[in-house]
């Protein structure tokens, strides 16, 4: 069918050129966008909106009618006031600053010593990373066997050494939090390690120079230069390693199961607990909003220091 100047194009071409329009410029901006925004809003965000509604209501998977009953804040004034949940907490940011602290002085160590590219040290590097593959349960369950206290590897040379540990380092008192911090030490110590590894390869290598040149020891070049250069490579890995020292669970629940009584009960393992134990759902998602608040406020603070680093 031949067209004249006068009459206008078919309908279905206007829709086609109606289509080219909307995609080109901006149109194909979104476009692109909306695929993604759909996603992030079907995994993140309608998971915490449906997480903050429960916390409203009184809801008890044991209730054969599954009645909930809105009861507004009354589950975060309880989280405020229970002396548990607060234990929990303190037991929480023991933990993290236990394994923080730790990872980031061995990662910064084992970097310092693993710089060069010889193959001998390729290879360390290599093997190191293997315990950051396995799974954190799996990992727990490896050295819930390695502490145990009838055949243990761990408990038989330290008996050896003449030092007392009971009925296993996971099931004494004064033993059980720091068996637990050593075993995430061993698994995420090579995570800074990398981390710590890539920032020095950044670092210019003109101060050094003049440095060397002036007579500086290594220890002033460390002091002087490689640590103020590094402190946005150190306050991004320690807000990796805040962030995820928070949401521990697997480790614990695969060795002291929050024990000896509540020595190392995290406040994520006391959530599981109060949902999936004692079935309050709304007050376990109120827990796990505040929980995501703490480490929200924490991420916030590291971006900050991050941000005038760089200014």
């Amino acid at each position: 069918m031949v067209t004249t100047p006068n009459q206008s194009p078919p309908r279905s071409n206007r829709f086609v050129d109606k289509a080219r329009r909307a995609i080109s410029g901006e149109g194909a901006y979104w476009v692109m966008v909306a695929p993604l925004l759909a996603f992030v809003v079907a995994i993140a965000i309608y998971p915490l909106l449906f997480s903050f509604r429960i916390s409203l209501f009184k809801y008890r998977l044991t209730d054969p009618n599954q009645v909930q009953t809105f009861i507004g804040l009354d589950n975060y004034v309880r989280a405020m006031q229970d002396p548990t949940v607060l234990s929990a907490l303190q037991v929480t940011l023991v933990y993290v600053a236990g394994t923080v602290i730790l990872e980031m002085v061995l990662g910064l160590g084992l970097a310092l010593l693993l710089t060069s590219e010889v193959r001998t040290t390729r290879f360390v590097r290599s093997f190191l990373l293997i315990p950051m593959a396995l799974p954190p349960l799996v990992v727990g369950l490896v050295w819930k066997s390695l502490y145990n206290a009838d055949f243990g590897v761990i408990p038989y040379y330290l008996k050896q050494l003449g030092v007392d540990v009971g009925r296993g380092p996971l099931a004494e008192l004064n033993w059980a939090m720091p068996a637990v911090i050593l075993i995430d030490i061993w698994q995420w110590t090579p995570l800074l390690m990398i981390i710590f590894l890539a920032g020095l390869k950044s670092l210019p290598v003109e101060p050094y120079e003049a440095a060397y040149a002036d007579g500086a020891s290594r220890w002033d070049r460390f002091v002087r230069i490689t640590l103020p250069l590094l402190k946005p490579t150190i306050l991004v890995a320690l807000l990796l390693r805040t962030m995820q020292s928070f949401k521990v669970f697997d480790t614990i629940y695969a060795t002291t199961g929050g024990g000896p009584g509540s020595v190392t009960t995290v406040l994520n393992f006391h959530i599981y607990t109060v949902g999936m134990t004692f079935f309050d759902m709304g007050y376990a998602a109120a827990l796990a909003n505040v929980l995501l608040v703490i480490i929200a406020l924490l991420s916030a603070l590291y971006i900050m220091l991050l941000e005038r680093q760089q200014l």
